[in-house]
């Protein structure tokens, strides 16, 4: 029997990812509305890629909360020079939101913690148990949990 494959997907770093893949050198997408939709489009596409592909048992998703973390307070200049979120992406996350909600995927977040940090524990807690995990990131500091089971 194999084991049960669970796809965890980084939605903070994805809709980022999806966004700034349409943003640069092309045309925002834009709906009747006048709504910009490029990062919800782009988000959709590698959430409907990703389950078609590889089929998963379970999934899940994490999201960042709004606010500092335990590494600002580790740290204080922690992401300082980071330029502030575009108003367009801002924009766009509650249609993400709603798209999530529509897939009916578990969602973590937690105040104090950085999507990706909730699921390295997931992903940790769920190898241990004996799945098969895949992170789905456009953060390359999830490189870090790579091992034969993640």
């Amino acid at each position: 029997m194999s084991k049960p494959r669970l796809v965890l997907f980084d939605a903070s770093a994805l809709v980022h990812r999806a966004f700034h893949a349409f943003a640069h050198g092309r045309q925002l997408m834009v709906s009747k509305t006048g709504e910009v939709t490029s990062a919800v489009f782009g988000f959709a596409n590698i959430l409907l890629k990703v389950l078609s592909d590889l089929k998963p048992d379970c999934y899940a998703i994490a999201f960042d909360r709004k606010g500092p973390t335990f590494r600002h307070e580790m740290a204080e200049e922690y992401k300082a020079h980071r330029p502030p979120t575009p108003p367009e992406l801002i924009a766009q996350m509650g249609r993400v939101r709603q798209l999530v909600d529509a897939f009916d995927m578990p969602v973590f977040e937690q105040q104090g913690f950085e999507a990706d940090d909730l699921l390295g524990t997931l992903a940790r807690r769920a190898a241990k148990a004996g799945a098969e995990v895949v992170i789905v990131t456009g953060d390359a500091d999830a490189m870090q949990l790579v091992d034969d089971e993640v």
